[in-house]
């Protein structure tokens, strides 16, 4: 019965109930070794080579895979996970999460986890799974393989991840929050590979006016090859100016404020 949950990964004292475990018999398993409490009412399978901390990733893919929750990694470490390592800061990492299933929310505030949680809404678009995909998770390298979506979650490595379409507009909904100016402009230096479709669907889809005005901003500077293809006629960029980087200079066509040019050339030298 037990073994139908892996080792290492997190359950709350409902999904053992659905096992048929009653409440003496998740503390028997407990005092046995066969489970082990890692927070109030949450439990994991112990794994020999675990360490006391829980993994980010394990927990994701418990609230994923086992719990049936709405939650996904998507922004930063979206980027970071498809092969943007030298823009993740050192130290203990930020996980950007999102969801808007209090369960989510609950769990993650309860498990003592080796990295900290920015948990955000899945409401910047309006198809909320829109450009997420299913990518199986190598949790001994922490890389991500090619996208399968056709491959059912049970199989409980497949971590729910923002594409990097999606992951990019993600982002740039935190500028200039938690993500400057400077640093979105770096990170399209390399977004070479984006698919014009989707693409173009997450852009309609997109509820925030300032993420996309500050994306097509991009796109028109860089020109990569896909941006050809896109519609920009069919994308609602709103109305009036949206003040980005305070005394910077507006742009005439997206009605954002920039770096000013002088400022801008340094910045970018300095990145």
């Amino acid at each position: 019965m037990i073994r139908e949950l892996p080792e290492g990964y997190v359950v709350d004292a409902g999904w053992l109930g659905s096992l048929g475990l009653s409440a003496s018999s998740v503390r028997d398993y407990v005092t046995r070794g066969w489970l082990q409490r890692v927070a109030p009412r949450l439990y994991r399978r112990p794994d020999p080579s675990q360490a006391e901390l829980v993994r980010w990733e394990v927990a994701l893919l418990s609230l994923q895979a086992l719990l049936g929750q709405p939650a996904h990694v998507g922004g930063m470490t979206a980027l970071e996970l498809a092969g943007y390592w030298h823009y993740a800061p050192a130290g203990r990492r930020r996980i950007w999460v999102y969801s808007d299933a209090p369960p989510v929310r609950t769990l993650l505030a309860r498990l003592p986890l080796d990295a900290d949680i920015v948990l955000q809404s899945r409401k910047l678009f309006a198809v909320p799974e829109l450009g997420v995909e299913s990518r199986p998770l190598d949790l001994v390298t922490s890389t991500l393989g090619p996208s399968a979506d056709t491959q059912p979650i049970a199989r409980k490595r497949h971590l729910r991840v923002s594409s990097l379409e999606r992951a990019m507009l993600e982002v740039l909904d935190d500028v200039p929050g938690r993500v400057s100016f400077e640093h979105g402009a770096e990170l399209f230096d390399g977004l070479t590979t984006l698919r014009p479709a989707l693409m173009q669907s997450l852009l309609e889809a997109c509820r925030s006016v300032k993420a996309k005005r500050l994306f097509l901003y991009f796109a028109t500077k860089e020109r990569h090859g896909w941006t050809r293809k896109l519609r920009i006629a069919a994308i609602d960029i709103g109305s009036g100016k949206r003040q980005i980087v305070p005394g910077g200079e507006l742009d005439p066509d997206y009605l954002i404020t920039v770096p000013r040019t002088g400022a801008r050339r340094a910045g970018r030298v300095r990145g």
